[in-house]
């Protein structure tokens, strides 16, 4: 979502008691897609194009038009009820009749609601939408030879007991300029970076991640954002100094809701190197996060270090070995009095599953993606099982 729509976004939503919203979803995509074969890309674009200008000539100057991975949302300033529904049927008639006329495109078929929603409940939507309007790449310079492009993600994280989400998970994902339908679903590969290459990727995520965070605040808006960075840079005590400066450069409003999550440390990290980083780490963030694997057999090793959170990425297929490893996970972290977290829960079963736990914190694609946080919203644990089927 570019800045301005942002911009406009979050007056909109600080005034409004209700939120007049037109979804505009393209169906049968996967069938043009497999038919147009490597005209795709361009075909994509096209249909899309045509099919914001076509909704630009029926809406208000100041309505918001947002695009998502198949389709839009529109959001109305000043219409509501019948008229609001009388336009999106006009709008969705004459994307069907553009569609007709274009090959491999006349495939497509548009499903078209209006409804109002309070702006808890489009907060969800929002959170819950393929929004595919990522925010320009960041280029970093890793090596003497070597640059690493990357955009940020945000994926909400569901507060279990709260029922709610006022956090969000800050994802690098790759930005390959002639590959920009793929972006969105690469992670950025960074476990293999020398620590001064990854510091200076995770130097540009937490500079990107807290410049976003400041135009929220600048607006009343307070939200936490967990910042991922690598073991190897945070564990040399030269690349750490550089990060935590960083750190403690930030004006306090921004350093409390920044919380750092170190990620790639290996199992056999050594405790004296390891208490070190996380005992410095913990002294300059609002929370300490750390990203381990279920199956290991050290988290031992994080009960008496002060750590707010530990977490792991859901299994994609639950197996009884995956249960018991989850369940002496659970117990180790207990034991820590540590936070627990579970992340890349993709599936209506895996969210299921993971909701059985004493699982505090749930994120991934059942929850959502945005390219910008959000407001902190409710968002009920029947609504998800519901989004997620």
């Amino acid at each position: 979502m570019n800045d301005d729509v942002m911009i406009q976004l979050k007056r909109h939503l600080a005034s409004a008691e209700q939120i007049d919203v037109s979804r505009y979803q393209f169906v049968n995509m996967d069938r043009v897609r497999e038919a147009a074969g490597h005209r795709w890309p361009e075909l994509r674009e096209r249909a899309f194009i045509a099919s914001r200008s076509i909704m630009e000539r029926h809406i208000a100057e100041d309505d918001l038009i947002i695009q998502c991975e198949s389709g839009y949302l529109v959001i109305f300033k000043a219409l509501s009820g019948l008229q609001a529904q009388r336009l999106t049927n006009t709008v969705r008639a004459e994307l069907e009749e553009f569609f007709l006329g274009e090959d491999f495109i006349n495939q497509l078929g548009v499903e078209a609601t209006s409804e109002q929603l309070s702006v808890e409940e489009f907060a969800a939507t929002l959170a819950s939408a393929d929004v595919d309007e990522p925010r320009e790449a960041r280029t970093v310079q890793t090596e003497a030879d070597e640059k690493k492009a990357f955009s940020l993600f945000y994926q909400p994280v569901w507060d279990q007991k709260r029922e709610a989400v006022a956090s969000y998970f800050v994802r690098v994902v790759s930005a390959e300029i002639d590959q920009p339908f793929q972006s969105r679903n690469t992670d950025l590969m960074l476990n293999d970076l020398k620590p001064d290459a990854r510091c200076a990727v995770d130097l540009a995520v937490l500079e990107d991640a807290s410049d976003t965070l400041d135009e929220l605040v600048r607006t009343g808006i307070r939200c936490a954002l967990i910042v991922p960075a690598g073991y190897t840079s945070l564990s040399n005590p030269r690349t750490r100094s550089r990060y935590v400066t960083a750190l403690a450069a930030l004006p306090a409003k921004l350093r409390q809701l920044i919380w750092v999550q170190i990620k790639d440390a290996p199992a056999d990290a050594p405790s004296m190197v390891l208490d070190e980083t996380l005992r410095i780490l913990h002294a300059q963030t609002g929370k300490l996060f750390v990203h381990v694997r279920t199956d290991w057999p050290y988290w031992s090793r994080y009960e008496h270090s002060g750590v707010d959170a530990i977490g792991a990425d859901f299994p994609a297929r639950l197996t009884e070995t995956d249960r018991q490893d989850i369940a002496r996970f659970m117990a180790s972290a207990q034991r820590a009095g540590s936070r627990v977290y579970f992340n890349r829960v993709e599936t209506w079963e895996s969210f299921r599953s993971a909701s059985q736990t004493q699982a505090n914190l749930i994120a991934g694609r059942v929850v959502g993606q945005l390219p910008h946080p959000a407001p902190p919203y409710r968002l009920s644990r029947a609504r998800l099982l519901n989004n997620a089927r």
